[in-house]
């Protein structure tokens, strides 16, 4: 059974030579694999668009979500007792912080 044919709007009928320096090709590449896209087809679309081509966004864990809420409430703890003027135990609560930044990085890289 043969393939069906594009409609002539769909084919890509001409070709355009375009020469990357090396560290041009790796940008390209990064923000195409990013996309999830070939090279082609980035350079295609980031050069025809009015909008910057996204990354798709790869859904996280749960337990990496409940992470980043902690992390958020932490904050805003600090945030609300340096503007009230307590500044008791803010050294404890910014080592926590930083502790759970490291725990989150883990999971994202491993």
């Amino acid at each position: 059974m043969a393939r069906p044919k594009k409609e002539i709007e769909e084919l890509l009928s001409y070709q355009t030579t375009v020469r990357l320096t090396q560290s041009e090709y790796q940008i390209a590449l990064k923000h195409a694999q990013e996309a999830n896209i070939s090279i082609s087809q980035w350079l295609r679309l980031s050069s025809l668009s009015q909008k910057p081509i996204k990354p798709k966004v790869f859904p996280i864990s749960r337990e990496t979500y409940i992470q980043l809420v902690k992390l958020g409430s932490n904050i805003n703890q600090i945030a609300v007792k340096l503007n009230t003027g307590t500044y008791t135990k803010i050294y404890s609560e910014i080592l926590e912080v930083k502790k759970l930044l490291m725990e989150i990085s883990q999971k994202l890289s491993g």
